[in-house]
Parts: C-alpha cells; structure tokens; sequence
C-alpha cells in the first residue's frame, strides 16, 4: 500500500524548489545582483521591484518548510533500512537538513527588511542586500554533512531489494562536494567564484535542484514499496 505521507514529502520538495526559483525570478533575483553593483543601482532595484521582493520573501518562509518536509521523508525512509547505522545517517540528515535552510530565512528576513524604508542611508540597503546573497551561498557546511549522511545512509543497505539504488548515494556525495564551492564568496567580487557566479552560484543551484527532484521521484518509488518494514 502505497505511503501517502510520503508521496507527499516526496513532491513537496520539488514543487517548492520550482516555486522558490520563480520567487527569485518575480522578485528580480535571477540573474542575482552582482557584488559590483552601485549603491544607487541596488537602491533603484529595491525600489522598482518593492513588492515583488516583498511577495518572494514571503513566499520563501512557506517554500522552505517544503524541502524540510522532504527531509523529514526521506529520513524516514533511510531509517527503513536494515543496517546497524541507518538510524544514526537518519538523524543526521534530517537535522542537519533543517539546519542548512536556517540561513536562507535571514536572505529573506534582509530583502525584506531592505524593502521596509527605503529612505534610509542607501549604503544600509547595500549591506542588507549583501546579506541576503551571504545567507543563501555562503553557509554550505551543514547541507554538506545532510549530502554525506544521506549517501552513507543509502549505501548501508546491503539487501538484495534496496530501497534507493547505488548510483544515489554516489549522487548524494557529489552534491556534497559541489555544494562547497558557495564557500568561495568572501574572497571575490568578480568571476565565477562571486555570489552570482558561474561555479559559486549556478554549479550549486543546478545540483542542488536535481538532487531535490532525483531524491523526490526515488522517495515515490519507495513510497509505493510494500514489502519493506519500519526499522523499530
């Protein structure tokens, strides 16, 4: 029979990373501002796109709470696996998860916050733009620990029937591996390493929505699975 619950955490992260991707878009985000842009030019940005910017931030506070709800299922999920340390991988991931979104709260908290008086010193809208960007590239190390305790999760399932392929767990690392180049943002302005940046922004984007939509139809598959049990 198939688990509806996690049907539904397994679709939630996809459709929330699709909506989150349009909340940048609407609110003019995509492409991201670039670390050179003028104080004035940030300003006008802020100004011309207020309520969008406004709309995206709160839209955020919903969206994410959609990818930790795929979180939630797919630890779940790992902790079906008859291995020794599935439960800890589990507990790791999940937690870790929640963590990694914490941050991308204080990017909408700081574009929302930069909307609110727009007749302050313009340098203040500057440094909460700045802000926002940090917040959503640069804190990278607890999704790479959720990627590695997933991967390591899904590999100690040593059962002829496992739940999620090999190939997933080698996923799951890589994804780790490639989220960290976020962590390059303090150090340049200019060049694929800045926020809006080919290998610092877009690299982790790109893998990052794949690994939400790839986890979402595996975590499906496994939904409609009967033939596994609780691992109590």
């Amino acid at each position: 029979m198939t688990n509806k619950a996690h049907v539904l955490c397994a679709l939630s992260g996809p459709v929330a990373a699709l909506a989150f991707f349009f909340g940048l878009l609407g609110a003019g985000f995509i492409p991201p501002t670039p670390p050179t842009m003028g104080v004035q030019d940030i300003l006008g940005l802020y100004r011309d796109n207020m309520t969008g910017i406004r709309l995206c931030a709160v839209a955020m506070l919903f969206l994410l709470t959609g990818l930790m709800a795929q979180y939630a299922g797919l630890s779940d999920q790992i902790r079906r696996i008859q291995s020794p340390t599935a439960r800890t991988w589990s507990t790791v991931q999940v937690t870790l998860g929640g963590i990694s979104l914490v941050p991308v709260y204080g990017s909408a908290i700081a574009w929302a916050v930069a909307t609110y008086r727009l007749d302050r010193a313009p340098e203040i809208t500057q440094a909460l733009n700045d802000i926002g960007w940090f917040s959503l590239v640069f804190p990278v190390t607890p999704a790479f620990i959720q990627m590695i305790a997933a991967g390591f999760g899904t590999l100690s399932d040593t059962s002829p029937n496992r739940l999620f392929p090999r190939w997933y767990s080698f996923l799951c690392f890589w994804t780790a591996i490639l989220l960290m180049t976020g962590m390059a943002i303090p150090f340049f302005r200019i060049g694929p390493f800045a926020w809006n940046g080919l290998i610092a922004f877009w690299l982790p984007a790109v893998v990052l929505g794949s690994w939400v939509n790839v986890t979402g139809l595996l975590m499906m598959r496994v939904a409609k699975r009967t033939d596994t049990k609780q691992n109590l």
